[in-house]
């Protein structure tokens, strides 16, 4: 499936959009790739916002939290040999003393996921926790107050262009799962992320349920 695999997204150092690029050491943390394949499917992973390794290597997910993804999360299903990934963040900053960035901040970042997603173009989207998970829905696809339990309940719904009217943006499956540093406070959560994980692994091999469409049986008048 996968025909072009852009190696390098937009760089966004100069980004001024919000005052979160006066305290970053690396401005604008751009998405990378992590993994290609030949064939297979295109799959965005989105986090919150870089923590204080990624801030210092301009590197989304290299510390803990990135291991945890990496090693567990991707590699136990083998995706990064199944599929061509690409990590990023809602929030491209970091923030300095790791408090979770603002709605307004999600929002001013949205023009770059909006570019990434144009380029990258994917057939799988991955969000990672309830504030990347709420902002896409709310700023991608124009649905209010979804919660990170909610989203599990959507997993591996279809976006078409005409759900999402991003132009220049083919369909896409949709993921959400907790975050890796959520699983660093809570081990357990690590059994609900393999269920998320392993739809993912059904949704490249095309082996991932979906409803049929009810049969509809029209009223009969009672004899």
């Amino acid at each position: 499936m996968t025909t072009s695999i852009p190696q390098c997204l937009e760089d966004k150092s100069d980004c001024t959009r919000c005052e979160l690029h006066e305290q970053a050491t690396s401005v604008g943390i751009k998405s990378h790739l992590y993994s290609s394949a030949n064939e297979g499917y295109v799959i965005l992973i989105i986090g919150q916002n870089p923590g204080f390794h990624e801030d210092n290597t301009n590197e989304p997910f290299v510390g803990r939290s990135g291991d945890i993804l990496k090693k567990s999360f991707i590699g136990g299903i083998d995706l990064e040999h199944r599929a061509t990934l690409y990590l990023g963040n809602g929030v491209r900053c970091h923030t300095t003393n790791n408090q979770a960035p603002k709605p307004r901040h999600y929002l001013e970042c949205n023009q770059h996921l909006i570019e990434d997603l144009q380029i990258i173009q994917p057939n799988i989207v991955l969000t990672l926790g309830a504030p990347a998970t709420a902002s896409f829905y709310k700023n991608i696809l124009g649905i209010v107050k979804v919660s990170l339990t909610k989203s599990f309940t959507m997993n591996g719904n279809l976006y078409t262009p005409e759900d999402h009217k991003i132009k220049g943006v083919g369909e896409f499956h949709m993921f959400s799962t907790y975050h890796p540093a959520a699983v660093l406070r809570n081990n357990n959560l690590i059994n609900s992320v393999h269920s998320h994980m392993q739809l993912v692994s059904d949704c490249v091999d095309g082996t991932m349920a979906s409803p049929s469409k009810p049969k509809i049986i029209p009223t009969r008048s009672p004899k």
